[in-house]
């Protein structure tokens, strides 16, 4: 057992009203989620002010655009309203600051992290997977595995899209067929026994929904939760650490 710190993480995108679901799972295994909601979603519904006040009494609340946009698609006129606008419109609703950001469909470019920070954030989550730790340098907080099932195929491409390639040999992702999601969180949890570092869980609820993965995120919740080694955070409190500590 590594005497390095570890913490676990979760993050929830699209602000869909089965939210209030995900939230009560992680109140049930005492972890922390982060809730990125946009303003309006054109793609499917978005909670009301009710359920978003519900859940921020307990968890936290990022900013995900106005209108849900891809950022790296528009203007950078339109993607600073939507980035700044929808900060100022979420802290309206809720009463308070926020200050973490998630870039849409995990979309951006090098001016819209800049767009993040001038609007005040302390970072933007990505959707890239399979990461450890942040990148402080770009305020980026990369994420650790996603619920769903993701084929071990679909895994590998992402790695070597991104350059990131240790975990195809960390996690052997050339040999298995499918790599289900909760046996990917217990590779990742025995290798951060290890080492340290963060495991970042991430998902869409309406996804969830639509592929009856709720049993199997319970059964994850279940292995992540009740350890006494661990720190288990929100997306902010977990950046704010890491940007103090050397991992």
């Amino acid at each position: 057992m590594t005497d390095k710190q570890i913490i676990i993480t979760t993050s929830w995108d699209d602000g869909f009203a089965l939210d209030i679901r995900i939230a009560e799972l992680l109140e049930k295994y005492k972890l922390s989620g982060t809730f990125y909601v946009p303003i309006k979603n054109p793609q499917r519904e978005v909670m009301n002010s009710r359920m978003l006040v519900e859940i921020s009494k307990k968890h936290e609340i990022g900013g995900h655009t106005v209108n849900h946009t891809f950022l790296n698609t528009v203007s950078r006129v339109v993607a600073k309203y939507e980035v700044a606008a929808g900060k100022a419109m979420l802290e309206d609703k809720l009463g308070k600051s926020i200050n973490a950001f998630c870039y849409p469909g995990g979309k951006y470019s090098q001016r819209d992290i800049q767009l993040v920070k001038d609007a005040g954030f302390s970072f933007g989550r990505t959707t890239r997977l399979l990461h450890t730790t942040i990148d402080p340098s770009q305020q980026l907080m990369h994420t650790g595995m996603q619920a769903y099932n993701h084929s071990n195929v679909v895994l590998i491409r992402h790695c070597m899209k991104n350059l990131y390639l240790s975990p195809i040999l960390d996690y052997s992702l050339f040999y298995k067929e499918n790599k289900n999601f909760r046996v990917l969180a217990e590779s990742m949890l025995k290798r951060l026994f290890n080492n340290g570092g963060v495991l970042h869980l991430w998902g869409h609820s309406w996804e969830i929904e639509k592929y009856g993965l709720w049993t199997e995120l319970e059964e994850v919740l279940k292995i992540l939760a009740f350890h006494e080694e661990i720190s288990y955070m929100n997306n902010t409190e977990c950046w704010n650490l890491l940007n103090t500590k050397q991992f």
